[in-house]
């Protein structure tokens, strides 16, 4: 006789601890029932929450007199002086890539993308982090999916790596990064203020992709059942993407919204509990938001992760004019609900009333645990060869001048942006430790180090100009020729690339 494994409890298999669910009753002072257990499953996620890494994260310097929005909103904003800022933010799509590699890395820049336009940004650039064992199919279809995408929605990928070990044989990483320029003094934030404004949903309709993903799916680690898990995993549509970049920037341009905000992992529940976590309180009529399949229950809606999607508080006055905004952009646009003062979230289907959670709870009482620290022994591998070999025909895949900004071209340690009208520029990287360099390995000593501080003296060469000038005196004695000067001089003259680095400095 085979033995049937008792079915576990539902906040397990939502990925909740018992400590946690006994941790939601103390809060909310009763049982929650199913719809809200889901919420909190969501909210208190690793992908949502950061439950593990906020404490390590807190440690990170995150203010300055140019910071304009630090940690807390959809992405950073820094100032770049000439009432001109820069928004950005990088965020990881592992699992989903790993599940399904072309959608998981082709969604994962599509949400960095609306995280920027959140802030009244308009993206300039994207750039991509891809550690793999080896460049092998699903590398390339991950490849495909950022190509996909960003060539789509017509954002140039200028940036990025590619390391490959086989400490990401079973868990790859995928890092994507946007970058949007935005007047310094018109940050768009995502928190609800305006009591009385309607909560309004425009984009894609509503469908049953992604259910579950940030808290079943990004939040795990992926074992044999890794296929069970592919409806999870969200499919994007770069052409809407786009629709909705346009949609946007006019209604935050136009003073046509309040607040904004992406509409991502975990979906409405996740979007409507950040933006009413100081204290405002939205109530959310599930019934009203337009569902792409039917039969839809409401705990479904709440948590959806379909994509191209975004969520705007507007004041009563600024209704129609929004709708005529989305209207242009064939975008569907629903007014769903109304910020109120109570500092619930409040979910409604018809006249009955779903769920009621006090925001803070999804948000500020997210639990927060000390991550052990224990010696391991560092053992030295040899880095994978592939990280030597060129990866030109990896960005050569992506459209790295769309937007016409782009002035400097992968193949070095940076890019570089022209911020127009100017002459001014910005220099873009996403890099990572070096290959071989895991917890639980040190990297031999490598002799294309050397190489690497060579090639590093060209580009101080090339940029001289921006250094301060030599006071008056003798000419400094010129060094011996190392056999760079002829490299150093085609460089300078455009002649020549230098030769691609072991990463993708694209």
């Amino acid at each position: 006789m085979t033995q049937v494994a008792p079915e576990q409890p539902l906040h397990r298999a939502l990925g909740l601890t018992d400590e946690e669910l006994d941790r939601i009753h103390e809060l909310l002072g009763r049982d929650p029932n199913d719809f809200e257990l889901a919420v909190f499953s969501l909210l208190w996620s690793e992908h949502c929450g950061y439950k593990h890494s906020a404490l390590l994260l807190k440690r990170l310097p995150s203010k300055g007199e140019r910071v304009l929005q630090g940690p807390g909103e959809n992405a950073g904003v820094i100032d770049l002086g000439d009432g001109e800022a820069v928004a950005f933010k990088v965020e990881s799509h592992n699992h989903p890539s790993a599940v399904e590699p072309f959608q998981g890395a082709a969604t994962g820049v599509g949400g960095i993308l609306r995280d920027i336009v959140a802030m009244g940004a308009r993206p300039i650039a994207l750039l991509d982090g891809l550690r793999f064992a080896e460049p092998d199919h699903h590398f390339n279809r991950a490849v495909a999916g950022i190509g996909h995408y960003g060539n789509s929605v017509g954002v140039a990928t200028v940036g990025g790596e590619a390391v490959f070990d086989e400490a990401y044989r079973d868990n790859c990483l995928v890092n994507a990064m946007c970058i949007g320029l935005l007047p310094a003094d018109r940050v768009t934030r995502a928190r609800a203020t305006a009591i009385g404004g309607h909560v309004v949903l425009y984009g894609a309709t509503t469908g049953r992709d992604g259910i579950g993903g940030a808290s079943v799916l990004a939040s795990a680690e992926l074992g044999e059942e890794d296929a069970d898990k592919r409806p999870s995993v969200q499919v994007g549509d770069p052409f809407t993407g786009k629709k909705l970049i346009e949609a946007s920037l006019e209604l935050v341009e136009g003073g046509l919204v309040e607040s904004l905000q992406d509409c991502g992992a975990a979906g409405l529940a996740s979007s409507l509990a950040e933006m009413a976590r100081d204290g405002a309180g939205i109530d959310v009529h599930l019934d009203r938001v337009p569902l792409r399949e039917t039969g839809m229950e409401p705990w479904e809606i709440m948590i959806s992760e379909s994509q191209e999607r975004m969520v705007a508080v507007v004041r009563p006055q600024m209704l129609e004019a929004v709708r005529g905004v989305c209207a242009r952009w064939e975008l569907d646009c629903t007014p769903i609900g109304d910020v109120s003062d109570t500092g619930e979230l409040r979910a409604f289907y018809g006249d009955d009333l779903v769920g009621a959670i006090p925001a803070s709870f999804l948000t500020d009482e997210c639990p927060r645990y000390e991550v052990d620290r224990e010696p391991h022994t560092l053992d030295d591998v040899a880095p994978s060869a592939h990280n030597s070999s060129p990866k030109a025909w990896i960005y050569e895949r992506y459209d790295q001048l769309v937007g016409s900004r782009t002035v400097r071209r992968p193949g070095l340690d940076a890019a570089v942006l022209r911020l127009r009208p100017s002459l001014r520029g910005l220099a873009v990287s996403l890099q990572g430790p070096p290959p071989g360099l895991t917890p639980l390995r040190k990297p031999p000593p490598r002799p294309e180090i050397a190489k690497d501080h060579r090639v590093a003296s060209v580009l101080e060469d090339q940029f001289e100009v921006a250094a301060p000038k030599r006071p008056a005196g003798p000419p400094a004695p010129k060094p011996a020729n190392d056999g760079t000067d002829g490299l150093r001089h085609k460089v300078c003259k455009g002649e020549q690339e230098i030769p691609d680095r072991h990463v993708l400095d694209s």
